[in-house]
């Protein structure tokens, strides 16, 4: 009986489908196991994806503890070929087709990174701003324009996409991570970007100052657009106003040409150590153990690491461009270039009683960023 009323209850949930075309392991990804998380007991989610998705990984990354059978994985047609990086534009031109071709079944329909014309009314969760070919332009790394034998794979990708690209349905919601990428991404959207920062799901038992490493932490994602090279520059010249600060970088290294770029920067640096990426019990016990963290992305959206480091009590120096910012709420901690960087950790690293009261102002500071918050906040905007 007890087994029927369950099976009752769950045929008269409504039906959400979440589309993110490949899964990493950064923060967009673990930002969409939080609104899983936030959602899968009142609804019934399914999940369409190219690749990428291991469950217990991704639970690790995020400190979640989602089920198998809390998330209903969508069969893609040639879900092999769709995985492969080669080609990868037409696979995904594809995928996105194929969200088009299913949002009929469903009763709401959420993009969990960036855009996907459903031809539908859609929730579309901006995690970055470089989902818009404009903004593309502006924001993105290292965009390079196809060549070739590639042109014409993306070309003909673009093709088989179609509307299933850009076009954005008019009644469709938009959902920022940040003021910054909502102000940014508002001239493109139908609608203006509600803001819902993504929680900071972790908890940190904090070490005394005193008995911290007196050393930085870079952490996160090793990729172009977090520009670990000019951190690296920044705290070189920190070194050179004889302060012995060190660097360690918390990240996971892979075969491509920005890591091996990072990789040869620091072989022959003593002061630079990379033991890899951390993540879940691993954070908690780590992080707290630093004085202090540098980030040089300028093109952060939200920055859940950022987030992670100032509620493990270390103290953070990062870029006035980008969303950083609205985290760290300092003026001693935010640099426009190299120069006022290196000129601000000087400062700090200088005065002990600045380090205490800085890094209290900083606990103090963070407004509730709890996952009931942020499931509160997505369960009411789903509901209306």
């Amino acid at each position: 009986m007890v087994s029927q009323t369950s099976t009752f209850k769950k045929k008269l949930k409504k039906k959400v489908i979440i589309a993110h075309g490949y899964w990493g392991r950064g923060g967009a990804e673990i930002a969409t196991m939080y609104l899983i998380n936030a959602i899968k007991d009142k609804y019934e989610v399914h999940l369409v994806t190219r690749g990428g998705w291991d469950l217990e990984e991704l639970n690790t990354a995020a400190r979640t503890s989602i089920s198998p059978s809390e998330v209903i994985l969508v069969k893609l047609p040639f879900a092999y070929i769709l995985k492969q990086t080669v080609a990868g534009n037409i696979w995904h031109a594809i995928f996105l087709k194929y969200c088009r071709y299913i949002a009929p079944n469903y009763d709401i329909r959420i993009t969990a990174s960036r855009i996907i014309g459903w031809g539908r009314p859609a929730l579309h969760f901006l995690s970055d701003v470089v989902w818009n070919p404009e903004l593309e332009k502006s924001y993105a790394t290292e965009l390079k324009k196809p060549h070739g034998f590639k042109k014409i794979l993306f070309l003909i990708g673009k093709n088989i996409g179609g509307k299933s690209f850009y076009e954005l349905h008019k009644d469709d919601v938009f959902i920022a991570n940040s003021r910054w990428t909502a102000q940014l991404s508002a001239p493109y959207t139908t609608s203006i970007p509600i803001v819902i920062n993504p929680p900071i799901n972790q908890e940190f038992e904090l070490i005394p100052w005193e008995l911290r490493l007196n050393q930085f932490v870079s952490f996160g994602r090793i990729s172009p657009e977090k520009r670990i090279e000019d951190s690296i520059s920044i705290l070189e010249k920190v070194r050179e106003r004889n302060f012995d600060v060190k660097l360690t970088i918390f990240g996971q290294f892979s075969d491509n040409d920005y890591s091996k770029r990072i990789n040869d920067l620091i072989k022959d640096k003593d002061w630079v150590d990379a033991p890899g990426a951390i993540y879940g019990d691993k954070v908690k016990t780590t992080l707290p153990q630093y004085r202090y963290a540098i980030s040089s992305c300028t093109r952060e959206a939200f920055g859940i690491s950022t987030g992670e480091i100032i509620m493990a009590g270390i103290i953070p120096f990062v870029p006035f461009e980008g969303a950083q910012k609205e985290l760290v709420q300092n003026e001693n901690l935010i640099f426009d270039n190299v120069e006022e960087a290196v000129s601000k950790v000087v400062g700090l690293l200088a005065s002990e009683k600045l380090q205490l009261r800085v890094q209290q102002e900083l606990l103090l500071s963070q407004s509730d960023m709890s996952f009931v918050s942020f499931k509160h906040n997505i369960l009411r905007l789903l509901e209306s």
